[in-house]
């Protein structure tokens, strides 16, 4: 399996070298040349399968002779090991038709768990097979950030740089991040908001200061990031309809990898007849599919706060799979929104986009009564994230007939402050914990102080 840049040019690449790198040399993403296609009768034959090795099914042929059939495997395998349920996913069904496909059973109980716990045993097998080191880098609001420090941190070979806006986490992810080892991992607070730290760490990428050290991304720009979540829409598939029965998902888009690895599941042969972009108030990528109209735009703070920023580095693979692998007008496309911080596709290929996906946008209050009446009508608890989703997927479902699945990316006592306002969570709320003094802030622009700073830390630990 081959991978080329998003942005065109003749540079080719394989499966290792796209999981040990942060962004094409050209500075697109990475993509495979071409998807593996499955009949409906493969499809079908894997219901029986645990999960581990649908896994292995559906991704092993985008490694292809990057790696020993024995030794995939067994990494896979291990990757799901932390996982507290039996079924690693499991759906729970909140109403006709209407399933929540649980994604927060791994060790920090957020769906960014299968994407960090995969890729930390990718790049520990082949940071040993070229004898080099590598400093693990990316931005977080979160949850991102905390499970690629809990997948890292038997990782010897990667030491890792963690961006976070200053007033952006909530304290209990703040003190979990403060408390990584400070010889393994370094933490800048950005004197702006999430969208400013993306950017900041695609430049950083695309004009990498330490020779000698290899750079990846732990944020989804890496490749591994859609890979782990594609499987998803396998999974939940295979249960509801054997692979044979159409199925609708409703995504709550703290992700755009787990959107843009609806439309590759999709094209691989799965039956999958409508993709719902659940957005709260921060509703960028609504307006993108809904009106063919995408900008940057200052964001709000909300009870979703996964939700809450504007930038969806995926979104450029999209748009070179909807421009039919065409290079050239995915860059300028790509530049032109870098520069002015606005976009729209052609009319053609939104059309075309539109075919599988809807999309809809979810207020604070909405939220928050999503919650109450799903707890009273079926006794469940649910974040607000999944709620945002769940509300999306009953409104704006194709057909009645279709199973509709919501992902559930967040565990809810992860919002149990808010639960427990609203009436719908038992359990004790976590009292309140002790945050340090953070470092000094880094401007959002400041490119140089972070390449400096890196360069000081890279030079005391080596």
């Amino acid at each position: 399996m081959d991978y080329v840049s998003t942005r065109g040019g003749n540079m080719r690449a394989d499966f290792r070298s796209v999981v040990l790198s942060g962004l094409a040399e050209n500075g697109g993403l990475y993509v495979p040349t071409s998807l593996p296609v499955f009949t409906e009768k493969q499809i079908t034959s894997w219901s029986w399968l645990p999960f581990d090795e649908l896994v292995w099914r559906i991704i092993s042929p985008f490694v292809g002779s990057s790696m020993d059939e024995s030794i995939l495997r067994g990494l896979l395998s291990d990757s799901y090991q932390q996982f507290k349920h039996r079924a690693i996913t499991p759906l729970e069904q909140i109403g006709h038709n209407e399933w929540i496909l649980q994604l927060f059973h791994g060790p920090t109980r957020s769906s960014k768990d299968f994407a960090a716990q995969l890729q930390a045993r990718l790049v520990e097998h082949f940071l040993g097979e070229v004898g080099k080191e590598a400093l693990v880098v990316g931005a977080t609001n979160g949850d991102t950030g905390l499970a690629a420090l809990e997948a890292f941190a038997n990782c010897p070979a990667a030491r890792m740089a963690i961006l976070y806006p200053r007033d952006g986490l909530a304290p209990e992810q703040l003190s979990a991040l403060q408390a990584a080892d400070p010889q393994r991992v370094q933490l800048f607070a950005v004197d702006g908001n999430f969208d400013d730290c993306q950017t900041l760490v695609s430049r950083l990428l695309r004009e990498w200061p330490l020779d000698g050290v290899m750079p990846v991304c732990f944020n989804s720009t890496n490749w591994i990031g859609v890979l782990a979540q594609i499987v998803f829409y396998f999974h939940a598939a295979l249960q509801l309809g054997g692979g044979s029965r159409p199925v609708g998902f409703s995504v709550p888009a703290a992700s755009s990898a787990e959107i843009y690895a609806g439309y590759i599941a999709q094209k691989m042969g799965l039956p999958i007849n409508q993709v719902i972009i659940s957005t709260n108030s921060n509703d960028a990528l609504h307006q993108f599919f809904h009106c063919n109209r995408y900008s940057t735009r200052v964001t709000d703070r909300t009870v979703s706060p996964g939700m809450d920023f504007s930038l969806y580095s995926n979104l450029e693979r999209f748009i070179w799979e909807i421009y039919e692998h065409d290079g050239c007008s995915t860059k300028a496309l790509m530049e032109h929104f870098e520069s002015c911080g606005e976009m729209s596709i052609g009319n053609q290929q939104w059309l075309r986009a539109r075919v599988l996906f809807d999309s809809y946008a979810v207020d604070e209050s909405q939220v928050r009564d999503e919650v109450v009446e799903l707890f009273r009508e079926t006794g469940s608890a649910i974040d607000p994230h999944t709620a945002v989703g769940v509300l999306a997927g009953r409104l704006h479902r194709r057909s009645l007939g279709a199973p509709m699945v919501t992902f559930g990316q967040i565990a809810p006592a992860k919002s149990a402050a808010l639960l427990a306002e609203l009436g719908v969570w038992q359990a004790n709320v976590p009292s309140t914990v002790e945050v340090r003094a953070q470092p000094p802030y880094l401007a959002k622009d400041d490119l140089e102080g972070l390449c400096k700073s890196l360069r000081v830390a890279e030079q005391r630990l080596s």
